[in-house]
């Protein structure tokens, strides 16, 4: 079976066959190379009795599970356990005697101390010794008296030495009792007692391998003597959340339902909190019930968002990741899957069949024990219609790869569901940080979803390929005319390097580039707002790097001849034609100017519609906008001859200037032609 993988990225297998990562022991090595054999050769087996789907399936599972984790950003540790936590503010400080806050600050420290302690213990044992041998060649003493005058100057130094060494050579930032300052009672309940865990080596297959579960998936600590211990720093944030959550409870069984109910709530806000200053226009309606037309029983969706022409639900899963190793027990780590994706996929799936089953349908809210009507929905009036599963723990990179399980298919044969985290909003939060990026990503996002054997390893990789590529989809859709499978990863190294740098907070994020002159139109849009703004906010945002500043320049030249000419117009031709006007703030550009001139721009096109955008510009930037779509005139009508004859006469000043094809080369406008469209009015 012909088998492709993208030119700029690697499949779980080559990652871990190509020896990536440098820096590993040799009996390390061996072990990665023949856990990763294992997972393809008994996954190959499985398709004797498996379909060639479910074969794929069990290697996806076996090296998602191998791998332990997709991308994360360390440096965001401390906002997710803030937000996460924050429900539970009270109990915490019952059970600890500190709040979400403090113990979110502490987590951060931990993911630090991992990151960036080494660097830091070195510079501490650097300073130190540069200090010693200045003091002692400016005082001609020996390095022994200058090392003790150190020591009298700073009666602190020999333990900040000390721990320099600790950590740099004994392990010593993997002490999070030193390094967190969380209370004991909090990371006794987030650590094993030394033989505390007996199952990883207990007799059965694959014992001692990492195709068990291994124990800090579970707890991420181990105390040893008086001090607790992460034997990763990832494991810590992976596993911490729910082992808060057993220490909770196990310390108050009462606070069982408490907890439930409090992270119901946290998770039902959670995308339109999050994303609140993207979100901030959207009508949200949480905890949406209606009448199962199947059933006849009330149902609940989570969260059902609108925002203009564009239609969100979002189904919210709090359940715990697969505990279980697919290669020992797949049955179970299925379900844990299933459990969290198609659950929320089949949710979506009924609210929109719901929408689906009359022109117009209420949804309600449940209000001390009555279901009250709060609004009614055309699902044929949205341009867009993008359901979500989210999860509260970071599920990747198998949310990722959901799409290939025979049960998620497009719903209502027309709109993919898109499986995310909460981790991963915060990630887009920062680099999709206007309404536009966001919406016009998950368009992205959702046609990747919907298409089969086209991979990518998680939503990191999904955000770093929409901002080095735009329209990634269609390069897939074309790679895919060539292969039965195209695999790609290595893209979020983009969204990696950002956060990895000392400054990170105070450098601007990566982002698409896009001229001047459309950035104003692109922020005007979101400014003003009219009706039907985020198709046309698509539309320029699907162009590709030429043709976005084919069309800047072409405003660009215009602009300056407002101050003679009170209207200008120009045709930018592609997939779909888009006329453009633009005009001084003092001047109204007629209904059946824009009428005309779309009509016109139809038959030059040879396109069954245009989109229209018309632009006031005052001294001080864009004034109004308006947004208008003209159909081509029909053949019947009497003008129609005449139509036709202004459009042939027009044809040859008109350049096709381009379409959404990533940032690929796209046509160049010659100066004659930007010439010719100039004077265009």
């Amino acid at each position: 079976m012909p088998f492709r993988v993208g030119t700029t990225a690697h499949s779980p297998a080559a990652w871990w066959m190509k020896g990536k990562l440098k820096n590993f022991s040799p009996s390390s090595k061996e072990l990665r190379t023949k856990t990763m054999q294992f997972c393809l050769v008994s996954s190959l087996a499985n398709r004797s009795n498996a379909t060639e789907l479910q074969s794929d399936l069990d290697f996806q599972a076996k090296s998602t599970w191998v791998l332990i984790r997709g991308h994360r950003h360390q440096v965001l540790e401390e906002e997710f356990f803030r937000f996460a936590l924050a429900p539970h503010d009270d109990q915490l400080k019952q059970s600890y005697g500190i709040g979400a806050v403090d113990i979110a600050a502490g987590m951060q420290r931990i993911a630090d101390t991992f990151r960036a302690g080494h660097a830091n213990a070195a510079d501490t044992l650097k300073e130190q010794h540069d200090r010693t041998v200045e003091l002692s060649e400016r005082e001609q003493v020996s390095l022994e008296e200058a090392v003790n005058r150190n020591r009298e100057e700073d009666p602190g130094l020999e333990e900040k030495v000390s721990n320099a060494i600790r950590d740099l050579f004994q392990g010593g930032v993997c002490n999070v009792s030193r390094h967190s300052e969380l209370p004991q009672a909090l990371l006794e309940d987030m650590g094993y007692q030394p033989g505390g865990e007996t199952k990883f080596f207990q007799a059965g297959p694959l014992v001692g391998t990492p195709l068990r579960t291994l124990p800090a998936r579970i707890r991420p600590l181990v105390r040893l003597g008086n001090d607790y211990y992460a034997t990763d720093g990832q494991f810590v944030r992976d596993s911490a959340y729910r082992a808060i959550q057993r220490g909770l409870i196990g310390r108050d069984s009462s606070y069982r339902e408490i907890w439930n109910h409090r992270q119901k709530k946290l998770t039902e806000e959670a995308l339109p909190e999050i994303l609140k200053e993207q979100l901030k226009a959207a009508t949200i309606y949480n905890e949406v019930y209606f009448k199962d037309p199947a059933t006849d029983q009330w149902v609940e969706t989570d969260t059902v968002g609108i925002l203009d022409d564009t239609l969100f639900v979002v189904e919210i899963k709090a359940g715990v990741m697969a505990m279980h190793s697919p290669a020992t027990d797949f049955e179970r780590h299925i379900r844990a899957v299933r459990d969290l994706v198609i659950k929320a996929f089949s949710q979506c799936r009924r609210f929109l069949e719901y929408l689906a089953s009359a022109p117009e349908m209420p949804i309600y809210k449940l209000e001390a024990g009555t279901y009250k009507d709060v609004a009614k929905l055309r699902l044929d009036t949205f341009r867009k219609v993008v359901p979500i599963g989210l999860t509260v723990e970071a599920f990747t990179p198998f949310s990722a790869m959901c799409k290939e399980l025979p049960e998620i298919t497009p719903i209502l044969g027309k709109y993919p569901f898109i499986s995310m985290s909460i981790d991963d909003l915060f990630v887009l939060k920062r680099f999709l940080p206007s309404t536009g990026m966001l919406f016009h990503y998950l368009d992205v996002r959702q046609h990747v979803a919907g298409i089969r054997d086209a991979m990518m390893f998680d939503e990191q990789d999904h955000l770093g390929a929409y901002v080095s590529r735009n329209r990634f989809d269609h390069d897939m859709v074309e790679q895919l005319k060539k292969a039965d499978r195209v695999t790609w990863d290595g893209f979020s190294d983009k969204i990696s390097n950002y956060f990895s740098g000392t400054d990170w907070q105070s450098t601007p994020v990566p982002q698409q580039n896009f001229p001047a002159e459309l950035l104003t139109i692109l922020s005007g849009l979101d400014v003003f707002r009219p009706k039907g703004w985020l198709e046309f906010d698509a539309h320029l945002r699907d162009l590709s790097g030429d043709s976005r500043e084919n069309l800047a320049s072409l405003v660009r030249e215009l602009l300056p001849s407002l101050k003679r000419y009170p209207e200008r117009s120009f045709l930018f031709d592609g997939h779909t034609p888009l006329q453009v006007f633009i005009h001084s703030s003092d001047h109204t550009v007629s209904v059946a100017e824009v009428t005309h001139r779309g009509e016109v721009a139809c038959l030059i096109s040879q396109r069954p519609e245009v989109l229209v955008l018309i632009i006031g510009y005052a001294d001080e930037g864009i004034s109004s906008i308006r947004l208008d779509k003209v159909r081509s005139p029909p053949i019947i009508r009497a003008d129609y001859a005449a139509l036709v004859s202004e459009a042939d006469a027009k044809r040859k000043s008109y350049r096709k200037l381009g379409g959404a094809k990533g940032h690929r080369s796209a046509e160049k406008i010659s100066k004659r032609a930007r010439r010719r469209n100039r004077h265009k009015r």
